[in-house]
């Protein structure tokens, strides 16, 4: 994954301390083992400043507006966002509620100054996993981002599906008698991207949104449902006709 850089790839003078303390590790292997932030924030002091800090402990990609952490999502993979709400683009919980319905499950901070209570309600019930407002102490931002990792990866370690058992970090799943099962990545994806909301009917966009690569065609979201049915079992996953799909439960 690049760091410190822009979608289209060029470095901004506003980002030039961000993007040279990211740079100077770059080649570093311990550096790699560090998690990856996405950090949404078009004020170019607050930026430079917040995500050289992160810099020490995190792997920081800085995006100032809406359309530039588009096109950063797009390249790479993030462990958790950190993401500023007046964007000069629009709303930064519109990007939020977007990954949310697309089925991306990556934990999000909402980081701003809309203090009020019906804003904070209105950043969680979109899909914000933490909400912190502006001015902040950079040690309680820190604090909130530690605690956000450690339950985003206790919970991507392994994924129930009624009496299943996805781990999508291995590409497995086991069937009620602990027998394991290989899937490829994208039938990983796919089931993931169905139980990250198992009360959510996903329509076909959006799977492919989730969990297919760019350019791929809308119909091989129902080859693969097919095929992950075949290798465990028809009801993991729900037809609901005229409208996409859902996770099921395999004990009904």
């Amino acid at each position: 994954m690049a760091t410190g850089r822009t979608a289209d790839g060029n470095d901004t003078d506003a980002r030039g301390a961000a993007a040279g303390r990211s740079g100077a590790f770059a080649e570093s292997p311990e550096r790699l083992l560090l998690p990856a932030v996405l950090f949404v924030e078009d004020d170019p002091d607050l930026g430079a400043m917040t995500a050289e800090m992160l810099g020490t402990d995190h792997r920081v990609d800085w995006a100032r507006s809406e359309g530039e952490a588009r096109g950063l999502l797009r390249e790479g993979r993030y462990d958790a966002l950190v993401v500023d709400r007046r964007l000069p683009d629009g709303d930064g919980l519109d990007l939020v509620r977007r990954l949310r319905a697309a089925g991306v499950t990556t934990p999000a901070l909402m980081l701003t100054a809309l203090a009020e209570v019906d804003d904070i309600v209105d950043g969680l019930d979109a899909g914000a996993n933490d909400y912190l407002t502006k001015p902040f102490h950079f040690a309680e931002l820190e604090a909130r981002l530690r605690a956000l990792l450690r339950g985003f990866h206790a919970q991507a370690a392994a994924v129930t599906i009624g009496d299943w058992l996805l781990k999508p970090g291995s590409n497995v799943i086991e069937d009620p008698d602990g027998r394991a099962t290989s899937l490829t990545e994208t039938e990983s994806k796919l089931l993931a991207t169905l139980a990250s909301s198992p009360d959510h009917v996903f329509t076909r966009e959006e799977i492919l949104r989730g969990a297919f690569s760019d350019g791929s065609d809308i119909g091989a979201v129902d080859v693969y449902v097919s095929y992950v049915r075949g290798k465990t079992t028809r009801r993991i996953i729900d037809t609901v006709r005229g409208r996409g799909y859902r996770i099921g439960d395999p004990r009904e």
